[in-house]
């Protein structure tokens, strides 16, 4: 005799709400999906209704605890169409829905696709591929070896991949040339204040002083995100003060 099911202690999981344009839970509609993709396969590896009750408490602790999207589970779902003849396993569902990406084809993408994304024109096969070169750093990525990016990338790559991956983000227009008219420090004091950068300009005295321009740099080089645009105007003035690039 089978001993009795226990009371579920399983918190409510938003996988398990009745969605409102489906009419049912997403864990029902991933059911029912299995099932026309499996037909009899998948339905048979279920003996009671307790059974598919806790398939579902199951799946949808693991989709939270690897913080699955509902598009991530889409794509698993062509992945096991495409791969197994017989319905997978939690753990090779969740391979599925977050594909291994290689890394070094990884790498030539960011650089290719940072660079277009400057026009406008980046295509990326993978938003995982664009936050981690967004952790390294737009101006790192396209102007370091790969020698000394791979380290650097493949640490933000599987960083962003342990977490939810969210879209790639529209790009920011890029700033206009200054004109002939406008010096280089009065066109830097702008741009810095366009981008948010008043606050350190404030913390330095007034005059030919640079100290802000190294600070930016030093931070970027420390690991915090700066903006490309900020970078370049604290790059060329120290280059049209001093002569020397940094």
């Amino acid at each position: 005799m089978n001993a009795p099911a226990t009371t579920s202690t399983f918190k409510q999981s938003a996988w398990l709400e009745q969605h409102p344009k489906l009419g049912i839970s997403l864990m029902d509609h991933l059911f029912n999906r299995f099932d026309g993709a499996y037909p009899n396969r998948w339905r048979a590896a279920f003996a009671s209704e307790q059974a598919i009750s806790n398939w579902r408490e199951s799946w949808a602790e693991a989709f939270d605890e690897e913080g699955l999207t509902p598009q991530m589970i889409s794509d698993g779902l062509k992945t096991c169409r495409k791969t197994y003849d017989w319905p997978p396993s939690i753990t090779e569902f969740i391979k599925a829905c977050k594909p291994q990406i290689n890394v070094d084809a990884a790498i030539y993408e960011a650089i290719d696709q940072m660079r277009a994304r400057q026009r406008g024109k980046d295509k990326w096969s993978h938003p995982a591929i664009y936050w981690a070169a967004a952790k390294v750093g737009e101006f790192d990525i396209i102007s370091q070896s790969i020698s000394s990016l791979k380290p650097r990338f493949e640490a933000a790559l599987k960083a962003v991949l342990a977490g939810e991956v969210l879209p790639v983000p529209e790009r920011v227009p890029a700033l206009p040339a200054p004109t002939a008219a406008e010096s280089t420090r009065e066109y830097g004091a702008q741009r810095l204040e366009e981008l948010g950068a008043t606050e350190v300009l404030k913390r330095e005295p007034r005059g030919p002083g640079l100290g802000w321009a190294h600070r930016i740099i030093a931070e970027s080089k420390a690991g915090v995100p700066t903006p490309h645009n900020k970078l370049t105007i604290a790059r060329d003035a120290i280059f049209n003060a001093t002569g020397k690039q940094v």
